[in-house]
């Protein structure tokens, strides 16, 4: 298990050429792993058959069924609701911090993204991928085709964080733009107003989709474990402060405490899900989420 996770150590997938590979060496690094994953049997193993129909994939057929009785039938597996899938991804400046020794939160959330597209395109599920600061400024429409995967991660590979966060505004937009209910997968570090946060997702829940909030942060955001003088900057405004974090750590986290569980306590009393999301750590915890999720809406 432990060899298995370095594949998704965000540090290693940093190194790596393309976006493509990233995705195919998360997932696929994920699942040779020994994780206890939920989503065992996921359009893995069949129940039972049904006819063929004009335009279903030959991939299903069942040719010893076909040898036996010359008749043509399509393996039907235990999973057939496949799902429409929005990510919604926090492209905004403050997305690119990054504490000594980590990669942005941008870049871990581009890596997250990707290895979902990867998996969720394979499992047949209609994904698209929606990149947002103060409003969405890259949007690619749900669609299941496995080419499908090329068009996103061509767009995580060529994007940079800017701007500021509005995700109130985002998170209305894209519940009132949606056609279809579906999977609403929310990547990014919630550095906005809570209230506006929670009316945005609120919108999203009245409308019935599930959601999932994947709450990326960098470990020193979490921890706060600098030493000595430090100039800290706020990326998005640019407003600069000084002081010595080390007298402040201990506040700092009992505040940080606060936020999250608030967080998490107002999302689970709306039925949305929460995963904290540390960007020195590997990426399995996050699909672990998402796959305890998505087997939860079989």
């Amino acid at each position: 298990m432990k060899s298995s996770r370095k594949y998704l150590d965000p540090q290693l997938l940093s190194k790596l050429s393309n976006m493509e590979l990233v995705a195919k060496c998360a997932v696929e690094g994920f699942f040779s792993g020994q994780h206890p994953s939920p989503f065992h049997g996921f359009s893995v193993e069949y129940s039972e058959h049904r006819d063929y129909q004009p335009g279903d994939e030959l991939k299903y057929l069942d040719w010893k069924v076909f040898g036996r009785s010359d008749k043509l039938y399509i393996k039907q597996f235990q999973q057939e609701t496949n799902a429409t899938v929005y990510i919604l991804l926090d492209c905004s400046k403050s997305m690119s911090f990054a504490g000594e020794g980590n990669v942005t939160k941008m870049d871990y959330a581009s890596y997250l993204a990707a290895a979902l597209s990867y998996l969720m395109l394979g499992q047949s599920d209609s994904v698209g991928l929606y990149m947002f600061a103060d409003r969405i400024v890259k949007q690619i429409p749900p669609h299941s085709k496995r080419k499908h995967l090329n068009a996103i991660l061509t767009t995580l590979q060529s994007s940079s964080p800017a701007g500021r966060t509005n995700l109130a505004e985002v998170l209305h937009s894209v519940a009132e733009s949606t056609k279809r209910r579906g999977l609403v997968v929310l990547i990014s570090d919630l550095l906005d107003e809570q209230a506006d946060i929670y009316s945005g997702l609120a919108h999203l829940k009245y409308l019935k989709h599930d959601v999932i909030i994947l709450h990326t942060m960098d470990h020193q955001e979490l921890n706060l474990d600098y030493e000595g003088l430090v100039q800290f900057e706020d990326v998005e405004s640019d407003q600069m402060i000084r002081t010595f974090p080390h007298s402040l750590k201990e506040a700092y986290r009992s505040r940080v405490r606060e936020y999250l569980d608030d967080i998490e306590k107002t999302a689970g009393k709306s039925g949305i899900d929460y995963c904290l999301l540390d960007t020195s750590e590997p990426l399995d915890k996050a699909l672990i989420a998402y796959l305890a999720k998505r087997k939860r809406m079989m």
